[in-house]
C-alpha cells in the first residue's frame, strides 16, 4: 500500500546546515596547490547564523605562506654574515628546522611515510647518480671548497671530518627537506621552489668561498647547486619527501664529505 500524500507545507524539508571544509587529500601532490583549508571551529551548541550577510565562523587558525618564513630566513643569512661560518650555518639550519617542524607539527599536510621501499631506492640512485657525476670536477677542487666552508682556516682534525658528517648526513638534508620540500612544495611549484633553495644555497655559502679571484669556479659551484636543488624538487614530486632527504643526504656526502678524506 502506498504512503498517504503528506503536504509540504506542513513538513516542511529541515534545512541542511553547512558543514566545515573537510581538508584535501595531500598524499600525492603533483602540481603546487594552495593552501590547504583547515577545518573551522564550532561547538555543538552554537548555532549557524540565520541571517544571510553572516557568513561561517572563522577557522582560529589559518595556514601561513612558506614565502614568509623564507623572507626572514634570507634576511637572518645576511645579518649573520659577520659571525664565524660554522656558527651562522648552525643558526641559518635550525631556523629552517624550525619553521618546518612547526609546518609538520600544526597539520599542514607534510608527510614523511613511505609506501613504497622502491621510493628510497630511487632517491639513493638519483643521489649516487648526481654526486658522482658532479665529483668530475675534480677532487682537489671540492675538497677545497669542504675546507673553505667548514674548517674557516683551522688545522685539520678528526672534529672537522666529524662535524663536515653531521652537517651533510643529518642537519642540512633534514633542515632543508622540511622546509623547501616539505612546507614550501606543498603550496608552490617543483620550479619556484628549486629556484628558491637555490637562491638560499648561495647566499649562504658563497661568502665564505672567497670565489673574488675565482669567477669561473663561483659559477661551476652555483651551477651544481641549482642542479641538485632542482633535482631534490624533482626527487620529492616524484618519490615523496623521505626519498628527497635520502637523495641529498647521499649527494651532499659525496661531494663535501668523502672528497675530504680521501684528500687528506
Amino acid at each position: 500500500m502506498k504512503p498517504p500524500l503528506r503536504d509540504a507545507d506542513e513538513h516542511p524539508e529541515e534545512p541542511i546546515r553547512p558543514q566545515p571544509m573537510m581538508p584535501l587529500d595531500r598524499r600525492r601532490l603533483r602540481v603546487g596547490h594552495p593552501p590547504q583549508a583547515v577545518p573551522m571551529h564550532r561547538s555543538d551548541a552554537e548555532p549557524w547564523p540565520d541571517e544571510p550577510d553572516d557568513g561561517p565562523p572563522r577557522s582560529r587558525r589559518q595556514d601561513v605562506d612558506p614565502i614568509f618564513g623564507y623572507v626572514m630566513a634570507m634576511a637572518l643569512s645576511i645579518g649573520l654574515t659577520p659571525i664565524p661560518a660554522n656558527t651562522r650555518y648552525v643558526l641559518l639550519w635550525a631556523a629552517l628546522a624550525l619553521m618546518g617542524g612547526m609546518a609538520f607539527v600544526l597539520g599542514s599536510g607534510i608527510r614523511l611515510k613511505v609506501t613504497d621501499p622502491g621510493d628510497l631506492v630511487w632517491g639513493f640512485g638519483l643521489g649516487l647518480l648526481a654526486g658522482g657525476g658532479l665529483m668530475l670536477v675534480g677532487w682537489d677542487t671540492l675538497a677545497v671548497t669542504a675546507e673553505r666552508l667548514f674548517a674557516m682556516g683551522q688545522e685539520d682534525s678528526a672534529l672537522l671530518e666529524t662535524w663536515i658528517f653531521q652537517a651533510t648526513a643529518f642537519v642540512m638534508p633534514l633542515s632543508e627537506t622540511m622546509f623547501f620540500r616539505g612546507a614550501m612544495q606543498r603550496v608552490h611549484s617543483m620550479l619556484t621552489v628549486a629556484l628558491l633553495a637555490s637562491a638560499w644555497s648561495i647566499l649562504m655559502f658563497f661568502p665564505n668561498l672567497s670565489l673574488g679571484e675565482a669567477p669561473v669556479v663561483g659559477f661551476v659551484i652555483g651551477t651544481a647547486l641549482v642542479v641538485l636543488n632542482f633535482l631534490y624538487s624533482y626527487v620529492n614530486y616524484r618519490h615523496g619527501l623521505a626519498a628527497s632527504y635520502l637523495c641529498q643526504v647521499v649527494a651532499g656526502t659525496l661531494l663535501l664529505l668523502v672528497p675530504r678524506l680521501l684528500a687528506g
